[in-house]
């Protein structure tokens, strides 16, 4: 038995050390390669002379203002008017209105604990002085996202009755998830001008497409049953979209919506880059004047109100919960604190106050119900039973509405409420300005990060982006290509090598490398410090809590936050850059290293206890080789993050590709930053195609997955 094994596993060593004597060669051909060159590789001048992507790009941006212009104006008057509708309302309202239209919904649909949160976060817009930037981003937003739904809604509608056009949407939408954010500014700016209206469109096209999938997914998982169901009782087509399957779907696209949300809410901080107001634009003030403690306070806004919103969101896509009478809800602390007596005791009074409020807005609701039933059934009774009936299931919609009525005449009757009360401000500059300067005045400090500085250039960049540059193209190609045949197939291989070609041709091959080796130092960076941490949350449950709360602030907060403290602490350059990719990019791997070990049967490592392994023993042999494929997916989602970064790391000293869409903004080059952010898109979709491809190989041969035949 013993030697029909050792057979058996001779073949796989030796293809193993076969790979790694390839692997070996072709790495020292690279460097012997990029130590010949005199400069960094460029592709043949006579291909880019030929291959006038820019100019192409240009000429029928510049054909599209001139014949189409009219039809943009169009559009950009309506949304203007809008925009201006929302935000008027929203600067010239009382603060107490306003107030009370963002907490009510959050109180109703996710508690006391989100209504108390959404105050605190009202407070804070406030108190920092960012009353009107706040609102005026929620403006943007909101109707961005109004116009997402409507338009996302119907185009998943459509989707899910037609295979056709769900297959000619399915390219666009991959397309448009890829593509980098600063990308969509470019096309809005130079057709509908600057300001809200060019905003609120580019924030359109990023966000539609997770609703537009969703809505899809949602409507065609509905049950057979259901349908069949329908269709027997002589429903049409129209009735069973609208009576059946859009209601049965409903928690999939308010999923949709709270996807949109966030991306919205991404989008539009970017957005004061073409002229839109919001904390955007006082964040990047607060960046360009080098005022940390400002550009805080406009990131904690940004953080707070993004957290608010996703749990709002993500409240009503759930499904109400149904709980017996005679359970005891808590509607502050944890239900997991009942056994304390004190948390009794500050529940109690709790319960009774919700019981009471529920009894009031019942009654209050059923009065309405009543009354609008008795002066429909005049006209029509029929739709007075229907009218009633839908009044009564919203027993806090009238209440909430009676509210704000009263508010609302308070105001305009007896005095006014006014702007935010200026006597609670609350100012975070100046603390955080002290707080920042003590360290960059500390020498331990200081030698920290002149340490860190000097590692990543000297150690990892420099040396990297050297090598990288200086290959010959060719041979980079050839690299690449090969990967793409061995992980993936012949055809994607052949994709690749055109999807190169594309990126050289273009004339920014140099710059595709530079963004290349940053994105690569960033996600070993990220896998350095991420892996160790994973693995400690896969041990200690509690250290994997307090990680989780962390994790979610830092995925729910826009990558243009992720500048403020590395900007703080290691000032400009291309370090910094790295450094920020990093903050942005490692909460994937952190998350799929410990949801991968956690997941690993318990039965592996009791028979590696069993036969004498130690913590470490059972951790390198057993765990780790079967967390593989999670540890893989957290590569992929780590290097999609950090390659969506590089678009904003110029504005603290970052090169590559990145800059080059920068400077086409800024030259109004259209041409150009498409281009690079193109090949930001295609290198992306390169090495997520080959790491997916590798996942799903490990998967196979680790039995968790079959393969298709």
């Amino acid at each position: 038995m013993s030697s029909s094994t050792e057979l058996l596993a001779k073949p796989n060593h030796s293809k193993k050390v076969i790979s790694y004597v390839l692997i070996l060669l072709t790495f020292l051909v690279a460097l012997w390669l990029s130590t010949q060159s005199e400069g960094p590789s460029k592709f043949p001048k006579v291909v880019t002379d030929e291959f006038k992507f820019t100019a192409w790009v240009n000429d029928g941006e510049s054909y599209l203002k001139k014949n189409y212009r009219w039809i943009t104006k169009i559009i950009a008057n309506y949304i203007k008017e809008g925009y201006y509708f929302l935000e008027d309302f929203f600067l010239d309202s009382p603060w107490i209105l306003i107030a009370a239209i963002m907490v009510l919904p959050c109180l109703i649909a996710g508690g006391l604990r989100l209504g108390l949160y959404s105050c605190f976060v009202i407070y804070f817009w406030g108190a920092v002085g960012m009353w009107d930037e706040s609102l005026q981003t929620v403006a943007l937003m909101g109707l961005s996202v109004l116009l997402c739904v409507f338009f996302g809604v119907t185009l998943g509608v459509l989707c899910s009755q037609s295979d056709r056009f769900e297959n000619f949407m399915k390219p666009i939408l991959d397309t448009m998830q890829v593509m980098p954010a600063f990308v969509y500014l470019f096309p809005a700016l130079f057709f509908f001008g600057i300001g809200g209206a060019p905003a609120i469109l580019a924030t359109m096209i990023y966000a539609m497409p997770p609703i537009i999938r969703l809505t899809n997914s949602g409507i065609r998982q509905v049950s057979k049953e259901s349908i069949e169901s329908a269709t027997s009782f002589g429903s049409s087509n129209l009735q069973l979209l609208f009576k059946i399957k859009i209601p049965l779907s409903l928690p999939s696209i308010m999923m949709g919506v709270n996807q949109v949300i966030m991306m919205a809410l991404a989008l539009v901080v970017l957005a004061c880059f073409i002229g839109a107001e919001g904390i955007g634009g006082q964040v990047w003030l607060a960046i360009r004047n080098l005022d940390v403690g400002w550009a805080m306070e406009g990131g904690l806004c940004i953080l707070f109100m993004a957290i608010m919103l996703d749990r709002f969101s993500l409240a009503f896509s759930k499904e109400p919960e149904t709980l017996p009478l005679d359970v005891q809800k808590f509607y502050l602390l944890p239900q997991s604190w009942e056994k304390y007596q004190i948390a009794r005791v500050i529940e109690k009074p709790l319960s009774l106050l919700s019981y009471i409020t529920d009894v009031i807005c019942t009654k209050i609701t059923n009065l309405i119900a009543y009354i609008f039933t008795l002066i429909i059934s005049l006209i029509n009774k029929s739709r007075a039973l229907d009218v009633g009936d839908f009044i009564s299931r919203k027993y806090y919609l009238i209440p909430s509405l009676i509210i704000l009525f009263l508010i609302s005449f308070i105001d305009s009757t007896f005095f006014e409420f006014g702007t935010f009360p200026k006597d609670w401000k609350l100012s975070l500059r100046q603390p955080i300005a002290n707080g920042v300067e003590s360290l960059t005045v500390n020498e331990s400090f200081i030698a920290f990060t002149k340490g860190l500085r000097g590692f990543v250039y000297l150690k990892l960049l420099k040396p990297l982006d050297t090598f990288l540059t200086h290959i010959p193209w060719w041979y980079t190609m050839g690299i690449f290509v090969a990967i793409g045949y061995f992980t993936v197939g012949l055809r994607f291989a052949f994709i690749t090598l055109l999807l190169l070609l594309f990126i050289a041709a273009c004339g920014i091959w140099t710059q595709s490398m530079v963004t290349l080796s940053s994105v690569l130092v960033s996600v070993a960076l990220c896998f350095a410090l991420g892996v160790p941490l994973g693995v400690i949350a896969s041990y200690n449950e509690r250290f994997r809590n307090i990680q989780n709360v962390v994790l979610d602030a830092m995925q729910t907060l826009p990558y243009f936050c992720y500048l403020i403290p590395v900007l703080m602490f290691f000032g400009g350059g291309i370090v910094s850059a790295v450094l920020a990719t990093v903050i942005y990019s490692i909460p994937p791997i952190i998350r799929l290293t410990s949801l991968g070990l956690t997941q690993v049967s318990g039965s592996y490592s009791e028979v590696s206890r069993s036969f004498g392994g130690t913590l470490m023993q059972t951790l390198k042999k057993v765990k780790f080789p079967l967390a593989v494929p999670s540890l893989v997916i957290g590569f992929n989602q780590t290097v999609i993050m950090a390659f969506a970064m590089q678009i904003v790391t110029p504005l603290i000293g970052g090169k590559g590709l990145g800059l080059e869409v920068f400077n086409g903004l800024a030259r109004s080059d259209t041409g150009r930053g498409l281009a690079a952010g193109i090949g930001i898109v295609l290198m992306a979709i390169i090495i997520d195609r080959i790491s997916l491809a590798w996942t799903k190989k490990q998967r196979i041969a680790l039995g968790l997955e079959k393969k298709q035949v």
